[in-house]
């Protein structure tokens, strides 16, 4: 495949020979690398197959650098240092409950970078027990905001502010001239029934191209022939407007529809289908969608019943880089774990599979006490149209027992948003000619030199908030 073509990742459908499979589970990257170059080598191996291994390369690549970095005894050590009363053998209940990440590499168990902060996230007992109260002081102020935001939502019925933000993107290495052009892509936010009056105040120079509000992963781009002048940056505001909305008053409406019209159908038939890799209805899923949802139920019951299903059955837990995943809506569904993201492509396609139309939305969080990446759901209902569903934020309401903040992200979201993304697996205007550090969506930003894309651990990307403000 040409580097270009990996970000068409389609071909993770394929499955793996058992022998690699075998090699890559085991953590022996090395062994696994060697059988694909020898099947890569083999002439009569199908151009589908090979397309699979150069994929799978780019994969182990990804691995075999800092998505698991920690040993056991590196863990112990940063468990101790992190938490109050810490015994060693909580480790082993970690892991035979499912709740610290790892992979064996080389026959030893190795851990997943961010464990701590997911233990933090996830676990009252251990966010109790954390040492580092400042942080957890951070996470307190932002609860607050969201409760906050949902008194006002219901009783405005709605709610606006214009989010001023600065975006930025460097190599952390310096490059070559013989790398040259380099080209940089930074998300915008993109008009849709939330956002309107997106406006660039000011950037860098060597701007190529700013997309259009209604692209789908509206990006500015930047690119240059000068190694010495590789920091980009962008400045921009948006206003966004979130809307009420109180499904629990129509789910046991009995004439509310049990499916779409004819005319509905044909309208949004893209968002009812699959989407390979990420978005496949198999025979797993449509044995779970049988246990979660009954045919006479209306639509906003098995929107309701597919949401409940996700935020109180998946645990919220960072992930490894997407990429590496091959069929993320199964993954979540068997793993019955994953982030914002993977939860979001888990409602999706359980949605499609029961006639709701659904789509993907992301970008970054903006508040006045956190700004980052973050994904969410959209599904259309009959006489509401588009509305949406956060998952990962009503599951954290659930295992807080924050009951009302569970159920008003059923159909609702908050003004703290910068939503950049309205699909995955989705080109680019200014197309990149390697590997993207994300196939799925762009929040992050993407770099890449003449020679290579750049991974996450190699980019320096900044977000910061400039000004908000409600009207």
């Amino acid at each position: 495949m040409q580097p270009y073509e990996f970000n068409k990742i389609d071909y993770l459908s394929v499955p793996l020979p058992s022998d690699i499979q075998r090699a890559k589970e085991s953590g022996d990257f090395i062994l696994a690398k060697e059988l694909i170059e020898n099947k890569l080598n083999f002439s009569k191996t199908s151009q589908t197959l090979c397309r699979r291994l150069e994929g799978e390369l780019a994969i182990l690549a990804v691995l075999a650098k800092d998505q698991f970095p920690y040993n056991e005894k590196k863990v112990q050590e940063k468990m101790a240092a992190a938490f109050t009363d810490y015994d060693p053998g909580e480790l082993h209940q970690l892991i035979i409950q499912n709740q610290i990440g790892w992979i064996y590499h080389q026959g030893e168990k190795y851990f997943d970078k961010r464990f701590i902060e997911n233990l933090v996230k996830t676990r009252k007992d251990y966010y109790q027990r954390y040492r580092y109260e400042e942080e957890s002081s951070i996470d307190n102020e932002r609860q607050a905001e969201l409760d906050d935001n949902i008194v006002v939502m219901k009783k405005e019925g709605k709610r606006k502010a214009k989010i001023t933000v600065q975006q930025s993107i460097a190599p952390k290495n310096q490059l070559s001239q013989k790398e040259a052009p380099f080209l940089a892509h930074l998300p915008l936010p993109r008009n849709n029934d939330q956002i309107s009056a997106t406006k660039i105040l000011n950037t860098t120079d060597n701007v190529k191209q700013i997309d259009t509000a209604d692209s789908l992963q509206r990006t500015i781009a930047f690119q240059t022939n000068d190694p010495a002048d590789l920091f980009f940056q962008v400045s921009h505001e948006y206003i966004i407007q979130a809307d009420y909305h109180d499904l629990f008053k129509l789910k046991e409406r009995k004439d509310f529809p049990k499916e779409l019209s004819s005319q509905e159908r044909s309208q949004w038939q893209a968002y009812l289908t699959e989407k390979s890799p990420h978005i496949l209805f198999t025979n797993f899923l449509k044995q779970l969608l049988a246990e979660i949802i009954r045919p006479e139920m209306n639509l906003v019951q098995k929107a309701w019943q597919i949401y409940q299903f996700v935020t109180t059955q998946v645990n919220y837990s960072y992930m490894p880089e997407y990429f590496t995943i091959t069929n993320i809506s199964e993954f979540c569904a068997v793993n019955q774990k994953g982030d914002c993201g993977v939860q979001a492509i888990l409602y999706i396609t359980l949605c499609r599979m029961a006639g709701i139309p659904a789509k993907w939305e992301s970008g970054l969080y903006i508040s006045e006490y956190t700004q980052g990446p973050h994904d969410w759901a959209k599904f259309y209902l009959p006489e509401i149209g588009w509305i949406y569903a956060d998952c990962s934020f009503g599951g954290s309401a659930y295992r807080g027992e924050n009951t009302e903040r569970w159920k008003y992200y059923f159909g609702n979201l908050d003004v703290f948003r910068l939503p950049a993304n309205d699909d995955i697996q989705s080109d680019f205007r200014i197309s990149k000619n390697h590997l993207r550090a994300d196939p799925i969506d762009n929040q992050r930003g993407e770099f890449e030199t003449r020679q290579q894309g750049l991974r996450f651990d190699q980019l320096d990307w900044q977000v910061s908030l400039l000004d908000f403000k409600f009207l």
